[in-house]
């Protein structure tokens, strides 16, 4: 009889231990026992192997010859140790803290094959992690005497993701617009999601991201407007998981082929919190982001969104008013919301009726009246306006101005005894009066309704803990110029810590530029003038620039001037530039000279941007000849890990490089700085490298630009050729080995248009 015919040999299922690989090796050492462990439980094959009779010693020597680790000394770690790690990150990932050597810290585990702890604890401490080994039981004893005398921790020991009974408590979201009462869900909670929603409620995430890829999902959080990668989710894991998000938000788990949206809550320690759940079919699977929208958003003051004493002034002023309308602008994430949420509790009071209408209804605020659009039944902004107006209502906000109608039914509310609050998508405050003019709004009417426009960009606070003094000269010349006039003894700049994360920033602060309208803008917006006028007669009425505004916040020390420049671009014609006489302590300016970045151009290099790129060099191409101080190189570039490792690389070859996070700032940048090169990404959020490449086309004397990509679709590549491009790389599959390739195709002196030549 064959071996699997007979019911004594039938073969076990596998029990899906983490460190599965410790019983693998044993069974590879002819360990006896190894083969009839499988329906054992257990709750680690090491103590499996220890229960059926594998020594310690033999236990430890394995793991440590697989692994390639060394053994851990616990013999001597005591309540010292707790300062290194705290008991909450050592118990939910199932380590003890053993020593820290600066940036690294020593950590003991008993699975160091695990494919992410390693991974996941540097980004949750901020610091470097090395692994050592020891048993499970080895690792709770160390862990005891460690946080002897503290409170437990609020997740169980283990490594990894684990069960965590009784954490949430889960309520799918009516999809109704009528019906508002929340639907206990049923079924068993999967834990490894329960523990990733939790991770991204602890450290403030804003977003959640669940993307395909070969072999199961990745999971990446979006903390203070940047993605980081937590998890890797296994392929037999990957399509439960979706469908679990599906369910708690009340979608249809069999349809996997049409985008859907929905809506849960939960508990979590204390507080309510909303997940908005959407999921989107790709051609590798289904996509789902979970955006968390966090109750303690709401609560938040005008002080505490990082408006200064002057700003708040001005828009506490616009509140103040008994009617007229108030708009809130920017782009998408840049906290629109969250600010006219602050607003509401500002003028909130018990003689108050305040009425919104949102689309969706992002914080539940209490003693106000929310309205929820439902298109699909006929509720849209404007049918719900025209009916809240009939409520006898103080204070109106409107989600969004999308149409206008819906412009035109706000602005006459305003005019009949209401304050309007609303939010636009426009770039700056002057751009929103074209923006409604665009729109098909009177701009008579509009020009008596519009008390004022704030428009608004989020930047990440330097960290308190770790951030440290800049020193001038560790800016770039470029830098130093954008700064000129303003006090430097202030600046600050990112380390990175434990709290932080590494990253050097925590938190993030409104930068506002916030209009209070004239009667000389009342006057031009009846009259329809050009956005221009309105921002010319808007800075004289007090208006501080977004630029201007996020620079008093990089010499007052609360954010960098890196972080700063990827969030703002620098307006072409700085009014605040040369009006303000240089305190003691600014930087420096290049003398009195220097009325525009040309003239410091002109400094630098002895030369200005059409002489440095005059026929002469253009013969010779002007990338084969660096300038005295070394070839000035422009990199834009989405990513910000690439874009840093490429300012690295490209520095140390002798390049000055100065960063644009977008196409847009990018080109501002081109145009103003006049650099020697740019080199830039085929996709760019704002402005694509085509877009920036036939708006270039039509200035005087263009750099040449380099533009590189994954895409090797021959009719992109021949298309950004005959768009002007000097040359058009295929992006390595290595991060590194970009700038590698950028600097060696340069170095081909005799190509039509050599690239990169450091001289």
């Amino acid at each position: 009889m064959r071996e699997s015919e007979s019911g004594s040999h039938t073969r076990q299922p596998r029990r899906p231990w983490a460190d599965r690989w410790l019983l693998d090796a044993f069974q590879r050492l002819g360990f006896p026992a190894a083969g009839n462990l499988s329906g054992e439980p257990s709750d680690t094959a090491w103590e499996a192997l220890a229960r059926a009779g594998a020594s310690p010693e033999q236990l430890l020597e394995t793991a440590c010859a697989v692994s390639a680790r060394q053994p851990a000394r616990l013999t001597g770690v005591g309540p010292a140790q707790s300062e290194l790690l705290d008991r909450a990150l050592a118990e939910r990932y199932g380590v003890a803290p053993v020593a820290g050597h600066g940036n690294r810290l020593e950590v003991a585990c008993s699975n160091p094959l695990h494919p992410t702890l390693e991974r996941e604890l540097e980004f949750a401490c901020g610091r470097r992690i090395s692994l050592t080994v020891a048993g499970p039981a080895e690792v709770r004893a160390a862990r005891e005497r460690i946080y002897r005398g503290e409170a437990p921790a609020p997740r169980p020991a283990g490594t990894g993701y684990g069960t965590l009974p009784g954490r949430f408590t889960w309520v799918a979201r009516p999809q109704s617009p009528g019906s508002e009462e929340p639907v206990p869900l049923k079924g068993r909670a999967v834990a490894m999601l329960d523990d990733i929603i939790a991770d991204g409620l602890d450290q403030g995430a804003s977003d959640l991201h669940f993307e395909p890829k070969r072999g199961g999902l990745v999971v990446r959080i979006r903390v203070d407007g940047l993605l980081h990668e937590i998890a890797d989710v296994p392929a037999d894991l990957a399509t439960s998981m979706i469908s679990r998000l599906k369910i708690l938000a009340g979608l249809d788990i069999a349809d996997r082929l049409r985008p859907q949206d929905g809506r849960a809550g939960t508990v979590y320690r204390d507080r309510a919190v909303d997940l908005r759940i959407s999921t989107l079919p790709l051609g590798s699977g289904e996509k789902a982001v979970v955006r968390i929208l966090d109750s303690r958003a709401a609560a938040l003051g005008l002080d505490e969104l990082g408006f200064t004493p002057g700003e708040r002034y001005r828009f506490e002023k616009l509140l103040g008013m008994k009617e007229g309308m108030v708009l809130v602008t920017g782009p998408t994430g840049s906290g629109k919301t969250t600010t006219l949420y602050s607003a509401l509790r500002h003028v909130h009071s018990p003689e108050t009726n305040i009425v919104t209408v949102e689309d969706p209804i992002e914080y539940r605020l209490e003693g106000i009246n929310q309205v929820q659009v439902h298109e699909k039944s006929g509720l849209t902004f404007a049918a719900a306006l025209r009916s809240i107006l009939r409520q006898d209502p103080d204070v109106v906000l409107v989600g969004e101005i999308r149409d206008g109608e819906t412009a035109n039914i706000g602005i006459k509310a305003s005019m009949t005894g209401h304050l309007v609050l609303s939010t636009l998508h426009t770039n700056d405050a002057p751009s929103a009066v074209s923006r409604l003019q665009d729109i098909g709004v009177d701009m008579g009417a509009l020009a008596g309704a519009l008390k004022g426009v704030v428009a608004q960009r989020l930047v990440r606070r330097l960290c308190p803990h770790c951030s440290a003094p800049q020193a001038l000269d560790e800016l770039t010349p470029d830098q130093q110029a954008l700064l000129a006039g303003q006090k430097h003894d202030r600046l600050r700049k990112a380390v990175g810590c434990g709290r932080c994360r590494g990253t050097g920033y925590r938190g993030r602060m409104v930068v506002a530029e916030i209009i209070l309208i004239t009667p000389e803008l009342q006057k031009a917006v009846a009259a329809g003038e050009e956005m221009p006028r309105i921002a010319e007669l808007a800075r004289g009425g007090g208006m501080k620039s977004l630029w201007e505004s996020g620079r008093d916040k990089v010499v007052a020390g609360w954010t960098s001037i890196h972080e700063l420049l990827d969030n703002v671009v620098p307006p072409l014609d700085d009014p605040g530039h040369t009006a303000t006489p240089a305190p003691a302590g600014a930087v420096p300016a290049a003398g009195a000279a220097q009325e525009s970045i040309d003239a410091l151009i002109r400094q630098m290099t002895g030369a200005g941007p059409a002489e440095r790129r005059g026929p002469a060099a253009a013969a010779r191409s002007p990338l084969a000849v660096a300038p005295q101080h070394g070839l000035r190189l422009l990199l834009i570039e989405e990513d910000r890990v690439q874009r840093r490792a490429l300012r690295r690389a490209l520095e140390n070859e002798g390049f000055a490089v100065l960063e644009a996070a977008d196409g847009e700032a990018g080109l501002a940048y081109a145009r103003r700085l006049a650099p020697d090169v740019v080199v830039c990404e085929v996709a760019l959020p704002r402005l694509d490298a085509a877009g920036l490449l036939q708006a270039l086309r039509g200035d005087a004397s263009p750099p040449p630009v380099v533009v590189y990509t994954d895409q090797g679709d021959p009719e992109l590549l021949a298309w950004l050729a005959e768009l002007g491009a000097a040359e058009v790389l295929l992006r390595p599959a290595e991060p590194g080995a970009l700038a590698a390739l950028l600097l060696a195709r340069g170095k081909g002196a005799g190509r039509r248009a050599p690239v990169l030549v450091a001289g």
